[in-house]
């Protein structure tokens, strides 16, 4: 059998934009957010510019990237819509976790776009996401705390309680990338920068050489087809 490389594009642009923005925002208000509740800033002049300078802005530009992200969820039917993010091969997923619990010395299996294990975390993260920047416009706005029947305090409380849960996630999600590229040879961290990923398809050389134009259709690929000969 002799491998051949295939190199796909998966990821549109529109979403390695989102994502390009979400990392950065997120990592931004990771830290910022992680500082400003450590009580270790001191200075008041410098806890301001952290949060007006740095933390409130990157939320606003969040909260606009998960708006778009979960329309792009509703009205996409390929890779970005919502059936995309829900588990349809549990053989797969089993697989995954199973290279996880191994320490990655099992082998990953070849899947096209999403991790199958961490297609309904994804979901769940960006749940996560907009209801942590609702919390961060709680704060912001006494008439938004009117309107929730909340005060600040309590708003101020499920923000600090969702950034460690988003912490964790992101933590899993960057240690999981950076183990998928390591073990897989589709190339997963530089596919959401330039959209395309490698896939290697065995070919079979005993191939029997014809003049004859073949056509093969998906169903007989898959067995839902029988021949017109067959009882």
């Amino acid at each position: 059998m002799k491998e051949e490389i295939y190199s796909v594009e998966v990821w549109p642009p529109i979403i390695r934009l989102l994502h390009l923005l979400m990392a950065a925002t997120v990592m931004i208000l990771l830290l910022t957010g992680l500082l400003m509740s450590s009580g270790m800033i001191l200075n008041e002049v410098f806890y301001q510019h952290l949060l007006t300078v740095w933390h409130l802005p990157s939320g606003h530009v969040l909260l606009a990237v998960i708006i778009v992200r979960l329309i792009l969820l509703l009205v996409r039917r390929d890779v970005l819509g919502w059936k995309a993010l829900m588990p349809d091969n549990m053989g797969d997923i089993i697989k995954v976790a199973m290279f996880y619990l191994s320490f990655a010395r099992l082998q990953l299996p070849a899947y096209f776009a999403h991790n199958p294990l961490w297609k309904l975390l994804y979901l769940a993260l960006y749940i996560l996401l907009l209801v942590q920047a609702v919390t961060g416009l709680l704060l912001e706005s006494a008439w938004l705390r009117s309107v929730f029947r909340t005060d600040s305090a309590t708003a101020l409380m499920q923000h600090q309680a969702l950034l460690e849960i988003i912490l964790v996630l992101v933590f899993m999600h960057i240690l999981s990338s950076l183990l998928h590229d390591w073990k897989s040879p589709s190339a997963e961290i530089s596919s959401i920068i330039n959209g395309r990923k490698f896939f290697h398809v065995e070919k079979n050389n005993n191939l029997i050489p014809t003049d004859k134009s073949v056509s093969v259709s998906l169903d007989s690929l898959t067995g839902k087809s029988k021949s017109k000969d067959q009882p």
